[in-house]
């Protein structure tokens, strides 16, 4: 079964996808960071993706231009299968382990 993931809709509309393989990752601009996303407007250390039991929880790392799930500014959530996933302007899927890929057409 795949891993769980994050998937990062760049603007020139390619996509990247990061697999959730580690308990907890830090989501952020530096080169450092464990899912990096490259956007002027993300933090250097912007999030955190944690691991609890089967779920996945986003926290916001006390980022300047915020972290929103399905548009509502959060400082922590749990994550479902199809969650559209905005670190600053960057916008990501959050994909569940079994489930399809809403954004590639899959539901």
């Amino acid at each position: 079964m795949p891993a769980a993931r994050l998937v990062w809709e760049r603007g020139d509309g390619s996509r990247v996808e990061f697999p959730l393989t580690a308990d907890v990752l830090v989501v952020g601009r530096d080169e450092e960071a464990d899912i990096r996303v490259d956007e002027p407007l993300v933090s250097r250390n912007h999030a955190r993706l944690e691991r609890r039991g089967e779920a996945w929880v986003v926290l916001d790392l006390g980022s300047t231009n915020y972290t929103r799930v399905n548009g509502e500014v959060v400082s922590e959530r749990a994550l479902r299968h199809g969650d559209e996933v905005r670190f600053a302007r960057a916008r990501c899927t959050f994909l569940a382990a079994a489930g399809a890929d809403p954004v590639a057409g899959g539901v």
